[in-house]
């Protein structure tokens, strides 16, 4: 089965190609579900509107330099091509960094809280990269090793390594990623419900730091199946992100813990002086 990575051309010159047009569904969903898990949450839900522009912005910025970076060696010798993104090289933890450094100075300029609204973003992000990645079927890319399984995708020669020329069926990575980020919705939606239960028990802050966390735990496993991943000496890049972005995450979730537990304790100490008077 030939796939045509162009939906179609616009005026008979441009090219309007599938994987743009995802992304641009996947942004669209992403940010009308933060909007209404912002109202949910009771937070300044036209706040999620404003920083749109900015999240995209940082994203895309960030996806593609982080792409560049990690395979530079290719585009040093093609430097046309760093800003051919809509054939594809937006790398998602990228979008991440970038997306929080708009966010983390968003938050600063408008008053709000950089963890709250973090909270409410993630659910839509995980959303908008499930439905980004069938980008990848389109332009046939971001596979896997050669399979003779029934979920095999069959890949053009064209589109093929030089060492598996000779295999017509590989793993479908991205559909593998895609599945996780749903599953990965639905966790964080729900962790969204109990939140909102008990919001006395809680901070602000653990809803991303677990997106952070199991994102990175699948994305290590699906890595090891990819075959066109980007190396420094004989480790993928991925894992190296991917480990340093779990150790993070999970100490910047304990700090969160330990003063959320310190602040209530504060509160609750200060309200028995108040009885006692």
């Amino acid at each position: 089965m030939n796939i045509n990575p162009v939906a179609f051309n616009l005026f008979g010159k441009i090219e309007i190609r599938w994987y743009g047009i995802l992304i641009a569904i996947g942004l669209i969903l992403a940010i009308v579900l933060s909007y209404y898990i912002a109202k949910y949450r009771k937070l300044k839900a036209d706040e999620i509107i404003n920083f749109a522009p900015f999240a995209i912005i940082g994203g895309i910025i960030g996806a593609r330099l982080l792409h560049v970076i990690v395979n530079w060696s290719f585009y040093a010798k093609h430097p046309s091509y760093i800003f051919a993104y809509r054939q594809g090289g937006l790398a998602i933890q990228g979008a991440a960094i970038g997306g929080i450094i708009a966010l983390i100075i968003f938050a600063r300029v408008r008053k709000l809280s950089f963890w709250a609204y973090a909270d409410a973003i993630v659910p839509g992000l995980a959303i908008a990269q499930a439905i980004g990645r069938w980008g990848n079927f389109f332009n046939q890319e971001a596979f896997g090793r050669p399979t003779s399984s029934r979920i095999g995708i069959y890949i053009a020669p064209e589109n093929r390594p030089p060492d598996y020329m000779n295999s017509q069926y590989f793993h479908p990575t991205f559909l593998y990623e895609s599945i996780a980020n749903l599953v990965l919705f639905g966790i964080l939606i729900f962790m969204h419900y109990k939140f909102k239960k008990r919001s006395d028990k809680y901070p602000n802050g653990l809803i991303i730091n677990t997106y952070l966390i199991i994102y990175s735990l699948y994305r290590i496993f699906i890595e090891s199946v990819r075959i066109d991943s980007s190396y420094v000496g004989p480790i993928k890049v991925v894992y190296i992100i991917s480990g340093a972005t779990i150790v993070a995450a999970l100490f910047i979730a304990n700090i969160l813990i330990n003063k959320f537990i310190a602040k209530k304790k504060e509160q609750e100490s200060t309200e028995q002086e108040k009885q006692e008077k």
